[in-house]
């Protein structure tokens, strides 16, 4: 896997005219994450590094910046920069996101299991945030943990819904689809629609919330690929219920829902 190296960023600081201050977050794979400053405000700088990249993922790469430019949600991180090409040949590229404070989802899920209402504010918010890139047409496809944070205020916001992860990887994941094991879907492993599609982000949310609420993920990674893929396409988890008795059964039909195996888990009610 090529490495968005030091060389790299320094280049996308240098294109975009931007003030280093230092890394955040990933940094030294695939995917370099910088604090950054322009003009005096904080921003975040992500830098990606490619290969065997054509043209075509390039425009398409170009095409999904711009798209998640022109969405204006309360719980979407906003992009502030279009797509820059790094080097000649192209071995990178990078774009702008706001600054946001806080912490990801991924690090307020180890500890005890949430309240409904903690677990229901999250779950709503982060599925306003996919609303609004599905009005673009945009799918998240790998929403984990980790790419939600929650701010010092309360507010989700949905992070890299995608493009970087998904038209400029150069490496795939668990079944060929890109995603994170733990978070997949049914549709990642083809078992309906030869790919993920709008209610496989649903099927993510159902994740978040399962494991927000029990302490533990429904359809957990243990280093067997097997095993997992298994599980998940046989939809074999525990029931929420023997986790939380004190659910109400509207309230365990909610994320029993999002998790249906099935595409349609999104018909007939809501999920959130």
């Amino acid at each position: 896997m090529t490495v968005a190296d030091d060389a790299l960023v320094g280049e996308a600081i240098t294109e975009l005219g931007l003030t280093d201050e230092g890394p955040i977050g990933a940094a030294g794979g695939q995917k370099a994450v910088r604090r950054v400053s322009r003009n005096g405000t904080s921003c975040v700088l992500k830098v990606v590094a490619l290969e065997f990249t054509t043209d075509e993922t390039l425009k398409r790469a170009e095409r999904e910046v711009q798209l998640l430019a022109s969405i204006d949600n309360p719980n979407v991180v906003k992009v502030e920069s279009d797509l820059v090409e790094l080097g000649t040949p192209v071995r990178g590229a990078a774009w702008i996101e706001e600054y946001l404070d806080g912490d990801d989802l991924g690090n307020l899920l180890t500890g005890s299991p949430w309240s409904w209402d903690g677990a229901k504010s999250m779950g709503v918010q982060v599925a306003n945030g996919l609303a609004a890139g599905h009005e673009k047409s945009v799918i998240h496809r790998d929403l984990s943990a980790n790419n939600v944070r929650r701010l010092s205020d309360g507010t989700y916001k949905v992070l890299d819904f995608g493009f970087a992860r998904h038209t400029l990887r150069s490496g795939l994941t668990v079944a060929g689809q890109p995603g994170t094991p733990g978070f997949l879907t049914p549709e990642h492993l083809n078992s309906y629609s030869g790919g993920p599609m709008k209610m496989s982000d649903v099927f993510q949310v159902g994740i978040l919330l399962y494991t927000a609420l029990s302490g533990v993920s429904p359809y957990p990674w243990t280093g067997d690929e097997f095993d997992y893929v298994s599980r998940l396409q046989n939809g074999t988890m525990k029931p929420l219920r023997e986790h939380r008795s004190d659910l109400r059964p509207d309230q365990l039909e909610i994320v029993q829902r999002a998790l249906h195996p099935q595409p349609a888990r999104v018909k007939s009610r809501g999920v959130v």
